[in-house]
């Protein structure tokens, strides 16, 4: 399917959805929300859907771009403010009912538009949210190009593992290498933690420099051409290793293959949240595995689906979520496995297939 009609699909879509929320219109000042319906890849601009029109505003810095990467839309640039050219639109046209998302529009614009136009804003998150949980094809391969291109940074990177450095140094090869091959930017701040500095789930990379029998945990995406990956491996410098961290870390890959082994579509997220935590629990590690199983990932890092004890959502194909079991123990150190996975018409496919096996690097004297 060529990207026009990529984008028209999805026009079509959010107008079923105006028409089941008697909406006048869709808008979205959100970078997210822009690209997703129009392909346009800058930040300050605005889309307006209708029934019949779509319009696209932004402002001089972007007339090249726009006209470059935007489908399907009446392209408005305009030199002033671009908030007071939707609400012209709006008032023009006559529209009593918009649709928003509200988790993406600030008060200050939604009030503005409020004094301004006569207009009743209705949510269309879970709708929005919904439909950018399927993945179409040309989505999941530029996830797919993601995730090969995170691999390859992380496992390139090693050989730079060395008595002495530290996780910051690491940390800012990782990103470096992203741009080298290929990629737009890193998806969130990579984390490279070492020995006891592991055992913080989301900590940061600091100054601490890399240890013989140290263990190695990497967690990073990268952007390609707007869409994100989510890597996380674990390694062991050295051979010489404490037994409970062996341990660990043989629990949470049973944890994590366990999980993916139940993904599939009409699968529950919380079932399978469930697989994961109950073999976690069940070596005595309940107690150290404080997040989700997993999340959705596409033009965020963090989308829906959840996988957690908490979401009943149904995994249907096309779903793109991380699986990433964890067990962090403090003053000890921490392990955490994770892959971004499809979900298929009979089950799952990993986007990150780097081997899983326990890595022992030996450092150079």
């Amino acid at each position: 399917m060529s990207d026009e009609n990529i984008y028209l699909k999805r026009i079509n879509q959010i107008r079923d959805i105006l028409r089941q929320c008697s909406c006048d219109a869709f808008l979205s000042f959100c970078p997210i929300e822009t690209r997703y319906f129009s392909g346009f890849t800058g930040s300050d601009s605005a889309i307006l859907i209708t029934q019949t029109d779509r319009y696209f505003i932004s402002d001089p810095r972007y007339d090249e771009q726009a006209r470059n990467e935007v489908f399907n839309f009446s392209i408005r640039i305009i030199q002033g403010n671009i908030e007071k050219e939707v609400f012209n639109i709006i008032n023009m046209l006559n529209f009593k009912k918009i649709g928003v998302n509200p988790e993406r529009i600030n008060l200050e614009s939604a009030e503005k538009l409020q004094q301004n136009s006569p207009v009743e804003l209705v949510s269309l998150k879970d709708e929005l949210y919904e439909l950018r949980m399927v993945k179409d094809l040309t989505e999941i391969e530029k996830i797919r190009t993601a995730c090969k291109i995170t691999e390859k940074s992380v496992y390139d990177c090693l050989r730079f593992l060395k008595k002495g450095v530290t996780e910051r140094e690491i940390a800012a090869r990782i990103d470096y290498e992203f741009r080298l091959n290929g990629a737009d930017g890193s998806a969130f701040d990579t984390i490279v933690l070492f020995g006891k500095n592991t055992s913080l789930p989301h900590g940061k990379p600091t100054d601490r420099k890399l240890n013989k029998d140290d263990i190695i945990l990497i967690d990073c995406g990268c952007i390609y051409k707007g869409y994100c990956s989510d890597l996380t491996r674990t390694f062991f410098c050295g051979v010489e290793r404490d037994t409970q961290i062996l341990d660990i870390y043989d629990t949470v890959l049973s944890a994590q293959l366990k999980a993916l082994s139940a993904l599939g579509p009409g699968v529950k997220t919380n079932d399978v949240d469930n697989v994961a935590r109950e073999i976690i629990s069940s070596k005595g590690f309940g107690d150290y595995f404080g997040h989700g199983l997993g999340h959705g990932v596409g033009l965020e890092i963090h989308e829906l689906p959840r996988l957690n004890k908490d979401s009943d959502y149904i995994l249907r194909e096309g779903n793109v979520v991380t699986v990433e079991p964890g067990i962090y123990i403090a003053n000890k150190g921490g392990v955490r496995i994770e892959d971004t996975v499809l979900i298929t018409s009979n089950g799952y496919e990993r986007l990150t297939v780097s081997d899983k096996n326990r890595l022992f690097i030996i450092l150079p004297p």
